[in-house]
């Protein structure tokens, strides 16, 4: 049977970052992707005491804008019962006992467009490749815009570059399932430092300025955030983070075509001994 939805593990597993993201949690306070699917989602949230920081509009950007969605405000305030008038006890006993992440997990399923990466039938035959590829064309086309048109020669970073490589990786780790080279830029944290010197240099120059009058001492920081920054906007867009041996798109499809083969052959070799087992 053909997959025509993202599992629940799938988007838990996103939800679950996106929540240590939104709150502030240490990682082992993730909702786990397959114990926590029943744990309704309020007592979560206070066993953490982050209930009282969650804001409805809040919530919706950051769901719509992690996974790629488009709901109306009547839809999330249907999802989380927010009516007017009721009690904490009242809504907690109409709705809260009710909204699971598993409720959360089937709202987002509904609402995001499901892109397929498995292998397709070219000519009579089973290619994986090409089914890998098929879903990385689909998710350029809906989601991420390239800069150029995709052929399976074309280089990853011709098509994006920046931050929309960062958005494009993301999108592709959570979607095919795989796991998928960490992207990194070798001089990022230098920049994060360059950046951190600019504030310390304001709080200290701000002051200093004031009392003597001599207003170099707040805008030599100012210039060097500007500048630090200018730098980093053109590192990250001509920077290329990829691994060498992962430069083209027929590279990635076939990485991603490779991991699902030994994925689906880890799953026949469990089945195969559970029925060992049974017999």
């Amino acid at each position: 049977m053909n997959q025509t939805r993202y599992s629940d593990q799938q988007i838990m597993s996103k939800l679950a970052e996106l929540m240590v993201d939104m709150y502030g949690l240490d990682d082992d306070e993730a909702p786990d992707p397959v114990r926590d699917l029943d744990l309704r989602v309020d007592l979560y949230l206070k066993k953490h005491k982050v209930w009282d920081m969650v804001d409805l509009l809040d919530f919706m950007f950051r769901f719509e804008r992690a996974f790629q969605i488009r709901c109306s405000a009547e839809e999330w305030k249907k999802l989380f019962g927010r009516d007017r008038g009721r009690t904490e006890e009242e809504w907690v006993e109409q709705v809260g006992q009710h909204l699971t992440f598993k409720k959360l997990v089937d709202f987002i399923a509904e609402h995001t467009t499901y892109i397929s990466f498995q292998p397709v039938t070219v000519i009579d035959r089973e290619c994986g490749p090409a089914g890998a590829f098929y879903g990385i064309t689909e998710l350029s086309e809906q989601l991420v815009p390239p800069a150029c048109q995709i052929t399976p020669a074309t280089r990853i970073i011709d098509a994006f570059r920046g931050d929309a490589l960062d958005q494009f990786w993301s999108e592709l780790c959570w979607r095919s399932t795989q796991k998928l080279p960490d992207i990194s830029r070798k001089w990022d944290v230098l920049f994060f430092s360059g950046c951190l010197l600019s504030v310390l240099g304001l709080l200290f120059g701000i002051p200093l300025s004031i009392v003597t009058t001599n207003y170099l001492y707040a805008l030599v920081p100012c210039v060097y955030l500007l500048a630090n920054w200018k730098v980093y906007t053109l590192y990250n867009h001509y920077s290329d983070p990829l691994p060498t041996d992962l430069q083209t798109f027929r590279d990635l499809a076939i990485l991603i075509a490779g991991q699902n083969h030994e994925a689906e052959r880890g799953i026949n070799v469990n089945t195969h001994r559970a029925a060992e087992g049974l017999s």
